[in-house]
């Protein structure tokens, strides 16, 4: 039985068994190093021309090795030497700058374990047009196992030093990129590295060069080589079957914080063997990123259980809950694996979000379980006993086929997905006329990909996946996009709502075009979708600028499309169902209404005018005025002709508002209040006849407290016109309960604002055409 993808892998990574770079490099600022020169004096830094000039004259060319010969010949080598027993450097602190400097190179080449020692060998001297063709730096002293170059402080331009080693390359510049004459520079490599210097364009260029030697070895040591070992995972990645996981994550042997997960920080072998897939993904065609995942379990807490360090107990009430390692999991309840903090080997950080993985994704998949956890432990609550929550943390390298790019992000989210097309479609439009046709190809096929999985939604977590996705629909401005959007996902999913850029680009392509799939839209019309599909319909049809031909006949069909499932829909929706009552009705007929009158179909005004005005439970009075209100700046504007419909509505609406002011609510004479008391207890048997008292005003429950709060909630749930407030004098303390005004102020305010209603129908009725 062939061994699996995650099994390939696992044996093909152990063969990695050196970590680091086969070159290091590094910038900054730097104690001067007090260089003095016999024959010549203090150099000062940054080193000026005229001082490189005089410097000159007491250097000699330097030679360089071929096989037992050592040759001048400026045709191979052309820079100038000082032997080390020619200068001195008598600042005490560049001996510190050196040893930190020594440590990052250890770090950066994978030498952290072993003892180093740093043996200064010569001093050279760039002017423009010095350089060293390719060579490898002979074996100068036992144990040397890197060159070190320190760049001391001057203004210079070009000799780029350019390293190669198993089939790979590293360009060092110097700080030629920041032009910065007072920073310092190093860059060390492997003596078996082939490496040349080429010609210095500009300037002059100052260095140290140091031997750096194993202070304890017999064995030579080489630059590390993975370039078989990039070729074995590579071959491994290239026969990725459909059989085998959609993605899969190494795991790294190192923890590291959620900020201090970036490639230039992994440590050891990670930052090696990281290196290694990145390199074969490349040549495979992979994606490759580094993530952390997470696994968090929740579980019922063993209360008997301490760590095997601290014995066994039971549980004491006063022990604090916080101790949360001396708890065990009982009863694992609920488990979620993820991961998220991503980034790629450039150091950009893709929206990813929260992936969802699967252990058999992780190589080896019970690496995630070694790691030592983080446990919290919350305390009890009703019946409920201890819950201790773990979170294990592991960072991983993750590996996909290209071609599996779409799947995965689609599988992980389509809010991450459509993240994701916004930054492909954003590349796409600065890349160059060359790269740019491949690109939005691209992310035609990836946007058709998200639309082909999308998950329908309730009515309202589709929202944000799709106004992620529409803005780039409208800029890829793809009309079989577009299309397929208005099938495959506003037909399907009531949380969808086109805005007003997407229906600008249906515009663009022609309304037309799009007949058969807004058709599918409206004649599909639920209690979940009304709402949404009215408002689309609205944009569609717009007033200003004035529709005409093939667009006005499409708007016309779809709102007849409307009208005609309208009353279908309010009787077969129950109103238990919560898609239905949010349904905002005065929108609705404020919407309805301006797509008709645009449309110029006021036949259909009618019938919707007759029906909702039949319909009070639905579409309330309230409703109504509402509507009329806030259509009515909108009349002035766009009615210019008499219309019977409208002012039919208004006066349906004026008729009812006037019978609810034809007479203003009156005080009430006495202290007699409404006793629509719903509980037939003693207590509010007590209370009942306390509201039907016309001369009692304040009334007092000397009563227990249960019994006291049983008469408060009775008196707010049901209205009643009084007030409570408790006496605290005695025991038990007494309910104050003291006769109020509210329901005659409410009546009272409900009354003025019917006239104001009223006033402001009328005014609209005024305003209309005759």
């Amino acid at each position: 039985m062939a061994s699996s993808i995650s099994d390939q892998l696992l044996q093909a990574l152990k063969a990695v068994d050196r970590p680091g770079s086969f070159a290091a490099a590094g910038s900054g600022p730097a104690p001067l190093p007090g260089l003095e020169v016999a024959d010549f004096g203090l150099v000062g830094l940054p080193l000026n021309d005229a001082q490189a000039k005089q410097l000159k004259k007491v250097c000699r060319q330097a030679p360089y090795g071929k096989g037992e010969e050592t040759l001048v010949d400026t045709s191979v080598r052309r820079v100038w030497q000082l032997d080390a027993d020619r200068f001195s450097l008598t600042n005490p602190d560049w001996q510190r700058y050196l040893s930190v400097t020594v440590e990052t190179v250890q770090r950066e080449l994978g030498l952290e374990g072993q003892e180093m020692e740093s043996h200064l060998y010569n001093l050279l001297l760039y002017e423009k047009g010095s350089f060293f063709l390719p060579h490898r730096d002979g074996e100068k002293l036992d144990r040397m196992v890197a060159t070190l170059v320190v760049v001391l402080p001057s203004a210079f331009e070009g000799g780029e030093l350019v390293v190669r080693h198993d089939g790979r390359e590293q360009v060092i510049d110097f700080g030629t990129s920041d032009r910065n004459p007072f920073h310092t520079h190093f860059a060390a490599f492997y003596a078996d590295c082939e490496h040349e210097v080429r010609p210095l364009r500009k300037g002059y260029r100052l260095c140290l060069v140091y031997n750096l030697a194993l202070a304890k070895s017999k064995k030579a040591i080489t630059a590390p080589r993975t370039g078989e070992r990039v070729d074995a995972v590579a071959d491994i990645l290239r026969a990725w079957s459909d059989d085998d996981p959609p993605k899969l994550a190494v795991a790294l042997e190192h923890q590291y914080t959620q900020d201090g997960l970036v490639w230039d920080a992994l440590k050891g072998m990670d930052r090696t063997r990281a290196k290694v897939l990145a390199d074969a993904a490349t040549r495979a065609g992979c994606k490759t990123f580094l993530a952390l995942l997470t696994l968090q379990e929740s579980g019922s807490a063993d209360e008997s259980y301490v760590s095997p360090r601290r014995g066994r107990r039971y549980y004491d009430d006063d022990d604090e809950e916080g101790d949360a390692d001396s708890y065990e999991m009982d009863e694992i309840i609920s488990s979620e694996l993820t991961a998220d903090q991503w980034s790629d080997a450039a150091g950009n950080r893709p929206p990813f979000g929260r992936m969802e993985v699967e252990l058999e994704e992780i190589v080896p998949p019970d690496a995630i379980v070694k790691v030592k956890p983080e446990q919290s432990v919350s305390g009890y609550t009703g019946n409920e006993g201890l819950t201790l929550e773990r979170w294990y943390r592991q960072a991983a390298i993750f590996l996909w086929p290209e071609a599996h790019h779409f799947q995965v992000l689609c599988d992980s989210g389509l809010e991450t997905a459509a993240a994701e097309l916004q930054e492909m479609v954003t590349r796409s439009l600065a890349a160059k006329r060359a790269d740019a046709a491949e690109l939005r190809e691209e992310c035609v096929r990836f946007a058709d990909t998200i639309m082909n999985r999308w998950i329908i939604h309730d009515g309202t977590r589709g929202t944000k996946p799709a106004a992620l996705l529409m803005p780039s629909l409208v800029l890829l401005d793809d009309g079989a996009l577009i299309g397929a959007f208005l099938t495959q996902v506003v037909a399907r999913d009531p949380g969808v709502d086109p805005d007003d850029s997407f229906v600008a680009v249906c515009g663009k392509h022609g309304l037309d075009n799009f007949r058969a799939e807004l058709a599918a839209i409206f004649d599909g019309t639920t209690g979940p979708t009304l709402g949404r599909n009215v408002r689309l319909l609205e944009r569609l049809c717009p007033a200003s600028p004035r529709m005409t031909g093939k667009r006005l006949a499409v708007c016309q069909s779809l709102a007849q499309k409307v009208v005609s499932v309208l009353e279908r829909v309010d009787l077969e929706t129950p109103w238990s169902d919560w898609r239905i009552r949010r349904v905002v009705r005065a929108e609705l007929l404020v919407e309805l209404t301006r797509v008709l009158i645009t449309t110029g179909q006021i036949e259909l005004l009618g019938q919707v005018v007759t029906y909702t005005l039949s319909a009070p439970q639905l579409y309330t009075l309230p409703a109504h005025v509402a509507a009329l209100t806030t259509l009515g700046p909108w009349f002035a504007k766009h009615v210019k002709k008499p219309n019977e419909i409208l002012a039919k509505w208004l006066d349906a609406c004026c008729e009812q508002l006037e019978a609810l002011t034809a007479q203003e609510p009156a005080a009430p004479k006495d202290f007699r209040r409404e006793a629509n008391v719903s509980c037939t207890c003693a207590d509010c048997d007590e209370l009942r006849q306390f509201l039907k008292n016309p001369a009692e005003k304040v009334h007092r429950f000397r009563v227990r407290q249960d019994r006291r709060n049983h008469l408060g909630n009775i008196v707010q749930n049901d209205r009643l016109d009084v007030t409570c407030v408790t006496d605290s004098s005695g025991s038990p303390h007494t309910l104050v309960c003291t006769k109020s005004t509210a329901s005659y102020e409410a009546k009272l305010k409900t009354y003025h604002e019917h006239l104001a209603q009223l006033a402001t129908l009328r005014s609209i009725r005024k305003g209309l055409p005759v």
